[in-house]
């Protein structure tokens, strides 16, 4: 593998541009907000340059030309995206120059990025007809891929064009056979009803199961593992006992749908930022503000919601919990949930292009309460919402 010494060279880029935010942080007037930006891109590039070792490692592993001549392309692709990133001056870490990148390395990445070679690459895999020989997946995940195959084949490709022709929410035939395959209970532990070891992470069935229903719709099926992972893991990572048996039995079973509202209309995903005012008052948590981009927020049962319960604004993203906002289930592009106490929820579908099915919605909280048990930990959990959304 002759591009080894370049992933290396990119490697330890990575790792210079991490010493000098260690570096950096340790200034006592530095804060972690002050490297958000700076750390977010350290953890990009560590995920592209792990695919890209991954990939090579397989192709080297199977010896077939096609995957090494996809593990080639595919390193010379993330590495450029890595250097693009991390080659900016970053004026906060005190550097004033761009890192000298290797000549050698210049002339990969340009014969990487061949028109030529791509449209190349692209001819061979159209005549293996996406064959790409062993995927490396143990008995269990193989045949886990099988059945979400079959499923995606012969359940949601017949429906994918419509859903996205006509912009319409996931229709329950797909909803129902994915509940009775399993599949929302694959980032939730056995002991509570899910297909998740108890005992160990195992990432790779959501993984297999996302590919192969996206291979035939993002927006109609491969999307829809998502939200319940994310929503699982913040339970697991900062539940109670109490809010982890009610919460992750209907998780699993698909019973409970779920949405995220995280990102916010000035602050995009910049999660130390946020604005979404949570007021503690005698009968629970009142919510002021607006999220954007909540994928699923129509249909599903609970949204996941990141809101600002500490008012002090130097405090970051320590200021920040998760609420489990609970409402009807609807299938129409625009709803609204008023509440006794005089509290309004609504929200409106964003028109999107090419990912339609799971509809992408504005929201608006408008005096919304939520019970005091609606908060991820609820008394230990006020403050580390951030940290459970990282999670």
């Amino acid at each position: 593998m002759h591009y080894q010494t370049h992933l290396d060279w990119t490697k330890s880029l990575i790792e210079r541009r991490l010493a000098n935010i260690k570096a950096g942080s340790r200034n006592e007037s530095a804060s972690l907000d002050d490297y958000q930006q700076a750390i977010f891109d350290c953890s990009s590039s560590t995920a592209e340059l792990g695919s890209a070792e991954a990939l090579a490692a397989h192709a080297r592993m199977n010896s077939d030309p096609l995957l090494e001549e996809m593990a080639e392309l595919h390193a010379g692709m993330m590495v450029k995206s890595i250097i693009e990133r991390l080659s900016i001056p970053l004026l906060t870490l005190g550097e004033a120059s761009d890192e000298p990148i290797p000549a050698a390395l210049t002339l990969f990445m340009q014969e990487c990025h061949q028109p030529e070679r791509l449209a190349a690459l692209g001819q061979r895999i159209i005549e293996a007809q996406g064959d790409l020989g062993p995927r490396g997946l143990s008995e269990e995940k193989s045949m886990m891929a099988d059945t979400f195959q079959q499923f995606a084949d012969e359940v949601v490709a017949p429906l994918a064009e419509q859903i996205h022709r006509e912009d319409q929410i996931i229709p329950d035939t797909i909803l129902e056979g994915l509940k009775s395959l399993g599949c929302f209970g694959l980032s939730v532990p056995e002991q509570y009803g899910g297909l998740l070891p108890n005992d160990k992470e195992d990432t790779l069935g959501m993984i297999v199961v996302t590919e192969e229903l996206s291979r035939v719709s993002l927006g109609g099926a491969g999307s829809l593992i998502t939200r319940p992972e994310i929503l699982a893991r913040a339970i697991m990572e900062g539940g109670t006992l109490e809010q982890k048996a009610y919460w992750l039995p209907g998780i699993a079973s698909g019973e409970t749908l779920c949405a995220v509202a995280i990102t916010e209309p000035d602050f995009g995903s910049d999660v130390a930022s946020m604005k979404l005012r949570a007021t503690q008052t005698e009968d629970g948590w009142i919510l002021d503000g607006a999220k954007t981009w909540s994928t699923f927020a129509g249909k599903a049962n609970v949204l996941l919601t990141l809101a600002r319960t500490d008012s002090n604004p130097s405090l970051g993203h320590k200021g920040l919990s998760l609420f489990l906002v609970e409402k009807p289930s609807t299938d129409d592009h625009a709803f609204e949930v008023k509440q006794s106490s005089g509290g309004k929820l609504t929200g409106k579908a964003i028109d999107t292009v090419g990912y339609r099915g799971m509809h992408s919605y504005q929201l608006f909280f408008d005096q919304f309460l939520v019970p005091h048990t609606h908060v991820i930990g609820e008394g230990q959990g006020l403050g580390r919402g951030f940290y459970f959304t990282m999670r």
